[in-house]
């Protein structure tokens, strides 16, 4: 009876042991193995998010870190078979693996923080950012480990300068950085072109870094104006009656931007803000035409159309050029511009016209009640033979240097 117990007893013990091997996973795996996936599914995934990670503007790279870490942890943990905790209702633990895969992410998790804490980069001032509609400026100055605490940071640009504190408390896929922002109109004085460039000095703890700032953002004082006209013609007899050829309109044109050299048209301007304000006049100060007040701010030019008497009430300028077309109501193929109908003129005599432009800005970008004007002038006139010979008439519309 006793021996038949302790077979008993044995095939117990046996029984047991085999639960227990089947219970505990094995660890046959080849190292190499084990580093390669970690290396594919773990530390490649964030060598990219490190690099292009910046370029995601949908999600924060706060949030996209720890998202990226955990969801390689998982697909690390499945591709490695490590498993799970008898007590989760797994079926064990691969031990070494799991020790290799957790201590690989700590360092992951802890190099950024050491190197920081010891190696702390050295401090550069990086790009300097226009806001799209050109009324901020961010400067970015990067430090990799640099301290969060703000420290006093000395700006200076020309004569202005400001105290601004500053804290490396940003991180993007370049590195860690600390920004400041400046309103634009604190600090403008005139054009940057063509040879007057702002040149930018930082100041953080006795280091000074400058780089001279983007001369187009900073030219947004009107230098230049234009102005010109352009007859529309007509030989319908419905328009001209008994001459051959008849003026019917005037399409108008105006420029305003940078002075450029001889006669050329003013270089655009995009970030300039200003109204303009267009007349026709005849013989001297009679108005013919008074054009509604434009305002252009951003490249957009915008004014009153009056149920489109004067066009669509809108056009882009300073983008690509300087020039904007004061439409009318009707439209010319050959001079491929909206003019303004003679009969909706005040004046319409034949005589001599002046067209002048008047563009104004306020400070900052022009002294107060700054005004630059041009002014064009052009003769109306009946010619041919006339007399006996009416119908070997027609009109004219001559640009001329004065009407005087």
């Amino acid at each position: 009876m006793q021996k038949a117990m302790d077979q008993q007893d044995d095939a117990d013990g046996v029984e047991a042991t085999l639960i227990a091997a089947d219970s505990t996973p094995t660890e046959e795996m080849p190292i190499s193995k084990v580093l390669s996936t970690l290396a594919v599914f773990a530390l490649l995934p964030m060598v990219l998010l490190m690099w292009f990670g910046i370029y995601l503007d949908f999600i924060p790279l706060s949030v996209l870190y720890p998202l990226v870490l955990i969801v390689t942890l998982v697909v690390v943990w499945r591709q490695l078979d490590i498993g799970l905790p008898t007590s989760a209702g797994g079926t064990g633990v691969h031990a070494t693996r799991a020790v290799i895969v957790v201590g690989a992410y700590v360092v992951m998790l802890a190099s950024p923080l050491i190197l920081g804490n010891i190696l702390v980069g050295e401090m550069s001032l990086a790009e300097v950012e226009f806001s799209e509609d050109g009324s901020t400026m961010e400067i970015k100055i990067r430090q990799n480990g640099g301290s969060s605490t703000a420290v006093d940071t000395q700006i200076s640009i020309g004569d202005w300068s400001t105290v601004e504190p500053l804290s490396i408390n940003r991180e993007d896929g370049f590195g860690d950085y600390g920004s400041i922002t400046l309103t634009v109109s604190e600090f403008y004085q005139s054009n940057a072109l063509p040879s007057n460039p702002y040149l930018l000095v930082v100041t953080v703890e006795g280091l000074e870094m400058s780089t001279t700032l983007d001369s187009a953002k900073l030219s947004r004082t009107i230098t230049d104006v234009q102005s010109s006209t352009a007859a529309a013609f007509s030989t319908d007899d419905d328009d001209c009656g008994t001459k051959d050829s008849c003026v019917v309109g005037v399409a108008l044109t105006g420029w305003a931007g940078l002075d450029t050299l001889g006669d050329n048209p003013p270089a655009p301007m995009p970030l300039a803000e200003y109204t303009l304000q267009a007349t026709m006049y005849y013989a001297g100060s009679n108005v013919a035409i008074a054009y509604p007040e434009v305002t252009v701010v951003d490249t957009i030019a915008s004014w009153d159309s009056s149920g489109g008497q004067y066009g669509s009430g809108s056009a882009i300028v300073g983008d690509w050029g300087s020039e904007i077309s004061l439409e009318g109501s009707e439209s010319d193929v050959m001079l491929n511009a909206k003019y303004i109908p003679i009969s909706d003129w005040d004046e319409n005599d034949y005589g001599c016209y002046s067209f002048v432009v008047e563009v104004t800005q306020l400070a900052p970008w022009a002294s107060a009640d700054s005004v630059v004007s041009h002014t064009s002038h052009y003769e109306y006139a009946e010619e041919g033979a006339g007399g006996d010979n009416p119908n070997n008439t027609d009109e004219s519309w001559t640009k001329v240097t004065s009407c005087d």
